[in-house]
């Protein structure tokens, strides 16, 4: 997929997102009305890129807030033989995934795209 194509569909996913939050501020209830929208992109960003793909796009939209995320809010601790560890102050700069070495992946729209592309296209 076209770099400018995968940009306007992310944008365009995210203003009717914004649209539905803003009528559902209104009283009215669309949480459903989007089912056959999301069923459509979903079908073909997995034919696109695979099931992966379509989890990590997912994860990018949902999960990292179209990359908007701020990752560094909060300490992050992990669990190291038994015992809680800080391994991140609050305020770091921080991103909410890595791939195999390390480096930070699908934490804008066009590092999602090239994420995708290198590793999911089918």
């Amino acid at each position: 997929m076209e770099y400018e194509d995968f940009e306007l569909i992310v944008k365009t996913i995210r203003e009717r997102e914004d649209k539905i939050t803003s009528i559902g501020k209104l009283g009215i209830d669309l949480i459903n009305f989007d089912d056959e929208f999301h069923q459509v992109l979903n079908l073909l960003i997995k034919s696109i890129y695979g099931k992966e793909g379509l989890d990590w796009f997912s994860w990018f939209c949902n999960e990292s807030e179209y990359g908007e995320k701020d990752w560094g809010k909060h300490d992050c601790y992990k669990i190291e033989e038994g015992k809680m560890v800080k391994i991140h102050d609050a305020g770091e700069l921080r991103y909410g995934a890595f791939d195999e070495s390390g480096n930070p992946i699908c934490y804008s729209i066009q590092s999602t795209w090239e994420y995708l592309e290198k590793n999911h296209k089918k």
